[in-house]
């Protein structure tokens, strides 16, 4: 059977709902902050909105902008015709960015970010420098400019039907072809936005971001060309699409030039390019699958030289294998971390984001080296873990909205294991990672305020609070821990 066509239509509709507007690591919860006073320091290229307790961030801010301005727009011969906007957020222990390419806006959370899968590095210069790359490099690559995320054609079909009372018949056929002004793959977004300008030295290719590729690549599970080109589904996913973005974004450099990624980034800006290979394709004249190939063949070759004397010695300890439903011989978790050893009895505790796709859902684990199993114990935790001295008690940190303004805020908890039952003891306290003191009469803990982290403690019932360290200029400090006699507490910096 074969419909005529009484009517044929193209429409040109805007199509915001086929562009990504942003790029953020992760969503947040939003909540109405009436109790803050918002300010705005205005320079040469940037507004900087700051509310109060925030002033420190936000003036750090306004100087290191303008540093990197000219850096950036200079590789990429390209600069934003307004001036940016940065939204500063210091009401929440939550660390992040934000690059909001199409408005010409970034958002800054202050507290310095603490990731198991990156080393330490510089957190406003960081974040500033690689949000505004994300402006500058992504709005070389749009095809038809801010004002214009793209469009779709569509081609409608109706039934041939005609009566007085009836225009055309019903829609029979449906032809949609989006047209998107934006197709940075997030390997080329977040790699060249972690690369940067090198010589800045504000980020860097850390020992954590190279075991995690050293890994993929010797177990011979590198992230596929396609596979880099989205993020995956789980923070480990994630973090995977960023490091390999990186790792091929400074082969590119050093073996075509550093003005080979700017070009790659305008040439994706052409009507005629549907993918990033073409670009690739016209800038190095090999296509994207060859580059892959290349840059992987680079980096195993250069893995398995380096590894080759340890893993013609290889020395192993023996896994901690549990039994029952709970088994980690199915390699439960991707992400389990902060082990603590009972000082009574066989027993331990860890942080698992067991079948969890991130570790924002990590909880506390029971282990015990006698039965070989494991006992769920608490949720919303990832954070170290220490012992009463009695082994009775695990301590803790973990993030509540439980307060008057309703932030995200993190405090110390205890569990009693004879109870089965969790108590908080602080509010508000912001500590971020605790320590239990060898007599079991203080915390130590890391909390931070305007972007600056530093060492403090605490009574062992969550009282008389005393800042410790000085610092008062950015600082940031990581993970107390006391000596065995209680004289000396040693952390990051």
């Amino acid at each position: 059977m074969t419909t005529r066509v009484s009517m044929s239509i193209v429409r040109l509709v805007s199509a915001f709902c086929f562009i990504v507007p942003f790029l953020i690591a992760q969503e947040e919860q939003h909540y109405n902050h009436g109790e803050l006073n918002w300010k705005t320091i205005e320079t040469q290229h940037f507004f900087i909105h700051f509310h109060n307790g925030a002033e420190r961030t936000a003036n750090v801010i306004a100087k290191v902008a303008e540093d990197i301005y000219g850096p950036v727009t200079s590789l990429y011969q390209h600069e934003p015709d307004h001036k940016v906007s940065f939204i500063i957020k210091d009401y929440d222990d939550y660390s992040n960015g934000a690059a909001y390419f199409y408005d010409n806006k970034i958002e800054i959370w202050a507290p310095s970010l603490d990731f198991p899968f990156r080393g330490a590095h510089n957190w406003l210069r960081n974040v500033i420098t690689h949000e505004f790359t994300h402006i500058i490099q992504i709005q070389t690559s749009m095809k038809f400019g801010r004002r214009f995320p793209g469009f779709y054609l569509q081609w409608l079909n109706y039934e041939n039907e005609r009566r007085q009372d009836v225009l055309y018949g019903y829609p029979n056929t449906v032809v949609s072809y989006p047209v998107s002004g934006f197709i940075v793959p997030s390997w080329f977004a977040e790699g060249v936005a972690q690369y940067n300008r090198p010589e800045l030295n504000y980020d860097f290719w850390d020992s954590n971001r190279d075991m995690i590729l050293r890994s993929y690549v010797l177990d011979s599970n590198m992230l596929s060309w396609s596979e880099m080109s989205v993020f995956g589904k789980t923070s480990l996913g994630n973090e995977s699409s960023y490091n390999a973005g990186f790792a091929l974004t400074k082969f590119i450099t050093e073996q075509y030039g550093q003005e080979a990624i700017p070009k790659i980034a305008k040439g994706i800006s052409r009507v005629d390019n549907i993918m990033i290979d073409q670009s690739i394709e016209r800038t190095l004249g090999i296509s994207g699958q060859q580059l892959y190939d290349l840059w992987k063949d680079s980096i195993t070759a250069r893995y398995a030289k380096q590894t080759e004397g340890i893993r013609s010695n290889l020395v192993e300890g023996e896994k901690f294998f549990l039994d029952g439903n709970d088994s980690l011989t199915t390699g439960i978790g991707f992400g389990n971390l902060n082990p603590s050893f009972s000082p009574v009895g066989n027993k331990f505790v860890f942080t698992s984001n067991k079948e969890n796709d991130y570790l924002g859902l990590s909880g506390v684990y029971l282990g015990n080296f006698e039965t070989r199993k494991e006992t769920y114990i608490t949720g919303g935790v990832r954070s170290q873990l220490s012992w009463s001295p009695d082994g009775k008690k695990i301590y803790y940190t973990k993030h509540s909205h439980n307060n008057p303004n309703g932030s995200e805020l993190s405090d110390i908890y205890i569990y009693d294991l004879d109870e089965e039952e969790e108590t908080r003891l602080t509010f508000g306290l912001r500590a971020i990672s605790a320590a239990l003191s060898p007599d079991g009469t203080h915390f130590t803990f890391t909390y931070q305020n305007d972007g600056t982290v530093n060492i403090a403690v605490v009574d062992s019932n969550g009282k008389n609070f005393r800042q410790l360290t000085p610092f008062a200029h950015g600082e940031q400090t990581y993970h107390p821990v006391w000596s065995p006699d209680g004289r000396w507490i040693v952390f990051g910096y």
